[in-house]
């Protein structure tokens, strides 16, 4: 039902059933059950820095990959699913809709599709990252020493602990400009750089820089050309020559990047003031018979009538009321 009740949609997805009627599943917890014992067993490996975890039932396991792992920036609150059941419901609509010829593409190169990853972010993951190997080496050092049988004094942590492990990887990482990451698969060269003080629009240009992650020997344009979502955002003039020119950009002037941690429950009650429905309680075919509107990456609710919406919140946004 969440996916769509149209005849073309249930025969493209009527094959994925098979398998459950085969093994007779029908209920949730058999469902939980099946996808546990597909899960990894990983109960007996060290996890978040060096620490042991309980055997699970594969119930459990799966109920908790489901709500952790999967989708991991849909929240979910006493096991709860039917945020990311809409969620996932939504995807596949859409795959299975593009499969069939009754939606576009979407664009790659569209900037509402892009993420920046932004200095925090590689400076949080390193610290983590960091903080998780003394945490591993803190508890191997402590399990040698009450291992003994022959205690003779007190542990002390203090004499144990490295105090310079997390301070020496952030200098090193830093100076040197790679990030090698192995916890999170992250291997790269030029993070940092040395700020150039040719001049003052040097130093500003170097500070707002955005580097593509497109490989630079491609003769690709898309990537490349100028985008009508880049405007106000990206500055259309100052790239490089040569074989970085379109994928090497700027920010323009008076661009602000917001967080996720930014407060936008002004911006929820706008959006519930302005007729935005809540989609927990929407069926199915409510659903997909509106239009879905994203806040921050989240299914906030659905609204029948998107032009008007849009009309207000743009209006609201151009007067300064939004920011």
């Amino acid at each position: 039902q969440l996916i769509g009740s149209e005849p073309e949609l249930i025969n493209a997805i009527a094959l994925s059933m098979e398998e459950p009627n085969r093994l007779k599943i029908q209920t949730q917890m058999q469902a939980l059950r099946y996808i546990g014992q597909k899960i990894r067993n990983r109960t007996s490996s060290l996890i978040g820095g060096g620490f042991y975890r309980r055997p699970q039932a594969p119930e459990d396991e799966a109920r908790e990959v489901l709500a952790n792992v999967v989708l991991s920036h849909v929240p979910v609150e006493n096991f709860d699913f039917r945020e990311k059941a809409i969620y996932i419901g939504h995807i596949v609509r859409r795959v299975l809709l593009v499969h069939l010829g009754k939606m576009p593409l979407d664009d790659k190169d569209y900037y509402g599709n892009k993420r920046l990853e932004l200095a925090g972010n590689l400076l949080s993951l390193l610290f983590e990252d960091l903080f998780k190997t003394f945490s591993k080496d803190l508890k191997r050092q402590a399990d040698l020493v009450l291992s003994k049988p022959n205690l003779a004094q007190a542990f002390d942590v203090t004499k144990t602990i490295r105090p310079d492990t997390i301070t020496n990887g952030m200098i090193n990482a830093i100076a040197t400009g790679n990030w090698v990451l192995k916890r999170f698969r992250m291997d790269r060269a030029g993070v940092t750089q040395v700020l150039s003080r040719l001049s003052y629009m040097s130093a500003l240009g170097m500070m707002t820089r955005i580097n593509s992650q497109f490989e630079k020997t491609r003769k690709v344009s898309g990537p490349r050309s100028l985008q009508p979502s880049q405007w106000g955002m990206l500055c259309p003039a100052d790239t490089p020559e040569g074989e970085a020119c379109g994928l090497v950009k700027n920010l323009a002037l008076l661009a602000h990047i917001t967080t996720g941690e930014d407060n936008i429950a002004p911006v929820e009650r706008l959006c519930r003031d302005l007729g935005v429905e809540d989609v927990k309680r929407l069926t199915g075919h409510e659903i997909n018979s509106t239009f879905i509107v994203f806040l921050n990456g989240l299914i906030m609710g659905v609204h029948s009538r998107p032009r008007e919406l849009v009309k207000e919140l743009r209006t609201m946004r151009r007067n300064g009321l939004v920011g």
